[in-house]
């Protein structure tokens, strides 16, 4: 048992007072609840005015009281029961101890009385002592009751009776405490064992399914090729259940973050298209997607882990349904001006639920009708993760389902507007006519439905002969599949050029005509992209059925600052922007950007939220208040926080937006767009750099999951870059963060974490992105113990890196003869630039000033000198480095 357990711990303050005001009301005398150490917890109950009024109430009264009370626990804890005493006052007390157990946790102590006549030369000598009026003293005194000793006795009996009481539910909820502590406890350690192996499977299968993707480029014999694909779908399947195992360990473990960003719920439905699509494959089942055309354009929320449910959902849907639909629907209801109820469905035509099993469905590793489903893999976490998630988010499931016929889930949850503008904007489209030549009824249903939600007419043709008689003044155009593209239907689509044909080809497959007039378009056809070919904007949608992101402007005149203490973040920030051809400038401090905006204006500022001495938000203020000429430059702050409020936050502190943290190229570009001057945009279409060769020609690297960072930085360019900058402050990083661990600087501390966290998110290192995320956690709780039990794994796995990642950056050695001589005046910058990293303790600029040393050549007697100050800065020796510097100036 925890020896400074207190009474407090165990019972409310609310019902110690009940319970002693009850016992006072009872008896008559006064009463007062005490700690382990005497200390009062409670308000004295019918107090005497000699006591409250007089005596405690003294400076010099006060402490002595208190030192009664503190004696008195302690001869009850002594005793074991009930004690009498007289306090230095001359009254009569009694005190009984509470227990949990055999520990002393509180005391409860009463009386106030006299048994004879009191001390009158001590009353008067106190009276003195405490600096009051002896008359009024004597006079409260002779108010005391006063009772036999007898009953003294009993009156302690009665209070031990109670304390007793008190004890015996002090104890029962140290043990209800216990218990809680030991099943949380046991949660953990299970949660953190799954966590962890999880994460040591992930290596190798990475590797595994990596090597297997390698194999697959080479010339094979189609049995070797048949066996290398099915290792390669094994292990991405082995993948998705680790994934779910770590997702519901964290969920158990609390240590799952719902992060809310702006987003568009189009983009999401886009993702989850393609990625269901896959899903499905060769299967006889249709995609469909029934979405509300007037949902807003952009709202707030948690976007990632509510794609993470639709697709948990779907999958399932798509693995019990062979024959049919999945069909996939999404609407909303309004709840006030600034809210919605965001509503989604996914309804499938397959082998539905039991009525006995609904009850089963949403806890954990349950598997329905094993016998039936045995070849159907997965955890039986999907859903118990779904529901938790929406849980969190403040949401809520529900499914129905009639057996062998399928199953509809849905789910609900609160969302705030962004944007209210309907995300598809439905145009006069009465002049246009929809003819569905498709036999399939599923797509019928739906683009019937979606043709009139956006005003346009719909008609369904039988067979390929009645377009014989289709006549219409409307803007005619044709919807079929590759079945319906007969030399019939190609020689009447050529034969009129006023109509659009629209071929609806599968996910998978590659599809070229030469006919002007008719427009190839992957499945499924939903109301945005329908409305996209009403609108004559059909060349668009193949690039957005393929992922990649359109961007219509640059900006090659606009002077933009970023401000960020991590080169790594710097890097990505101007790779992602080096396409919108902008003139970018980097600080690595607050303080440094408010020198380089001293100097010059910027039409803009990107400013990381966490950094060192300044942080984003106090540059911010610096910037606001003391240069008047930035009062109408936009500030955008970036932040891996992305909470809710956090825009409010950030405006209210003076900046004018946010961008979340990792970056998505088309959210910053948007952002860019919106803030910049218009007069320094230019409309110019570019695309930005899916480059499917790097996806499919990277090697494994590690546990790095390569995938999620090409995704983040779009390039294998970048990818490299950042990669690199990665690598090469990996040891002075992991010393630094050590070194903040040593000396409990837990401000820095979970800064540099945060740093960590966010540059592995960068690189696809998710596991040690996790446990940063978890340390940085600790760190702003001021959690030392955490920290201190969990920092040197966290470095173990990051310095890992260092051997992962060295083949790949080989250390390039550069001859001094190809040097410039340095000069006085460049070594006297970098020396005032080495001490403002020193004051700082901006390990990242010291390394970028020890770069930059490098790059010359030295005389003899200096070179010793460098080779000390870069070992300082390796070190992290901030007192040799000036010492050195002092040192070499000296002699010049």
């Amino acid at each position: 048992m925890d020896e400074n357990l207190n009474i407090t711990d165990l019972l409310d303050v609310d019902v110690l007072q009940r319970v002693q005001d009850a016992f006072s009301q009872m008896t008559g005398i006064s009463t007062l609840t005490a700690d382990r150490n005497g200390v009062a917890v409670t308000n004295g109950t019918n107090f005497s005015d000699f006591c409250q009024k007089y005596t405690r109430a003294s400076k010099v009264g006060g402490p002595r009281c208190e030192l009664c009370d503190k004696c008195g626990a302690e001869l009850a804890l002594e005793a074991g029961k009930a004690v009498t005493y007289t306090c230095h006052a001359g009254l009569v007390d009694f005190a009984a101890p509470i227990r949990a157990k055999n520990r002393l946790v509180g005391c409860f102590m009463g009386g106030q009385v006299l048994v004879e006549e009191p001390d009158y030369d001590l009353i008067r000598k106190n009276a003195a002592e405490f600096g009051v009026d002896p008359d009024e003293y004597i006079k409260a005194v002779q108010e005391i009751p006063r009772v036999s000793q007898e009953q003294v006795d009993r009156g302690a009996e009665f209070l031990y009776t109670i304390s007793s009481v008190l004890s015996d539910i002090a104890y029962s909820k140290y043990l209800a405490q216990k218990a809680k502590k030991d099943i949380e406890r046991a949660a953990n350690m299970k949660s953190d064992f799954l966590a962890n192996m999880s994460h040591e499977i992930r290596t190798p299968m990475n590797a595994v399914i990596g090597m297997a993707e390698m194999a697959l480029r080479e010339e094979l014999s189609p049995a070797a090729r048949d066996y290398i694909n099915q290792i390669k779908s094994s292990g991405k399947a082995l993948l998705t259940i680790i994934n779910d195992i770590l997702d519901f360990s964290k969920i158990e473990s609390g240590k799952m973050d719902i992060v809310e960003v702006e987003y568009e719920p189009m983009s999401i439905i886009n993702d989850i298209s393609n990625i269901i699509m896959t899903r499905i494959g060769d299967k006889d089942v249709e995609l469909i997607l029934d979405i509300a055309p007037n949902i807003p354009h952009q709202i707030f929320g948690d976007n990632i882990r509510i794609k993470q449910i639709i697709i948990n959902l779907a999958n399932n849907a798509v693995k019990f349904t062979q024959t049919g639909q999945v069909l996939l629907r999404m609407g909303y209801e309004r709840i006030d001006e600034k809210e919605l109820k965001l509503c989604v469905w996914i309804e499938d035509t397959g082998i539905g639920i039991k009525k006995e099993d609904l009850g089963k469905l949403f806890q954990s590793f349950q598997q329905l009708d094993s016998k039936r489903n045995r070849n159907i893999e997965g955890t039986g976490l999907g859903l118990a993760i779904s529901k938790q998630l929406l849980s969190l988010m403040g949401g809520y499931i529900g499914v129905t389902s009639e057996y062998e016929k399928g199953s509809q889930f849905f789910f609900e949850l609160p969302q705030k507007i962004i944007d209210d503008t309907p995300s598809i904007l439905v145009k006069d489209h009465e002049k246009d006519l929809v003819v569905d030549l498709m036999s399939n009824k599923y797509i019928n249903e739906q683009l019937r439905k979606d043709s009139r939600a956006l005003g346009a007419n719909y008609i369904h043709l039988e067979s390929m002969e009645d377009l014989e008689n289709l006549q219409s003044d409307k803007r005619m155009f044709l919807f079929m599949e590759q079945k319906n593209l007969t030399p019939m239907v190609e020689d009447f689509i050529r034969e009129h050029p006023e109509m659009t044909g629209v071929l609806l080809i599968e996910f998978n497959v590659k599809a070229e005509y030469r006919m002007d007039n008719l427009l190839v378009i992957k499945k499924p056809i939903y109301a945005l992209n329908l409305s996209m070919i009403l609108n004559n904007e059909g060349q668009h949608i193949d690039s957005m059925n393929n992922d990649e992101e359109d961007f219509d402007f640059i900006a090659p005149d606009a002077h933009v600052l970023i401000v960020d203490d991590n080169t790594i973040n710097l890097t990505v920030a101007e790779g992602l922007l080096e396409p919108l051809k902008l003139q970018i400038d980097t600080a690595l401090s607050g303080r440094e950007a408010i020198g380089k905006i001293s100097a010059f204006k910027y039409d803009l500022i990107l400013m990381d939220h966490m950094m060192p001495e300044l942080d984003g938000v106090e540059t911010t203020h610096i910037i606001r208040r003391f240069h008047e000429e930035y009062n109408d430059v936009p500030i955008i702050a970036l932040t891996a926080n992305a909470v809710d409020g956090t825009k409010e936050m950030f405006m209210k502190e003076g900046m004018n937006d946010f961008v979340a943290k990792p970056i998505e190229m088309r959210i910053l570009a948007s952002k860019i767009k919106q803030w910049l001057d218009p007069e320094k945009v230019k409309k110019e279409h570019w695309e930005t750099n899916s480059n499917s060769k790097a996806k499919t020609e990277l090697p494994p690297i590690g546990d790095l999951d390569i995938e999620y960072s090409l995704g983040l930085l779009g390039s294998e360019d970048l990818f490299w870059s950042v990669l690199g900058d990665y690598y090469r402050v990996i040891e002075k990083k992991a010393a630094l963060i050590k070194k903040l661990e040593e000396e409990e600087d837990w401000p820095a501390y979970t800064i540099q974490v945060h740093a960590l966290k966010s540059a592995s998110k960068q690189i696809g290192a998710l596991s040690l992105s996790d446990r940063a995320a978890d340390m940085e956690k600790a760190g702003n709780e001021r959690n030392s113990a955490r920290i201190h039990e969990n920092t040197d794994a966290m470095l173990i796995q990051y310095r890992a890196y260092l051997d992962i990642l060295a083949e790949y950056f080989p250390e390039e050695q550069e001859t001094d003869e190809f040097k410039e001589d340095v000069t006085w005046d460049v070594l006297t910058q970098l020396f005032e630039n080495m001490r403002i990293a020193l004051d700082d303790l901006d390990m990242d600029e010291m390394e970028e000033v020890a770069v930059e040393l490098k790059k010359y050549n030295y005389r003899d007697a200096e070179k010793e000198l460098l080779e000390k100050l870069l070992t300082a800065v390796e070190e992290l020796d901030v007192d040799s480095c000036e010492e050195i510097m002092s040192e070499w100036e000296g002699k010049n």
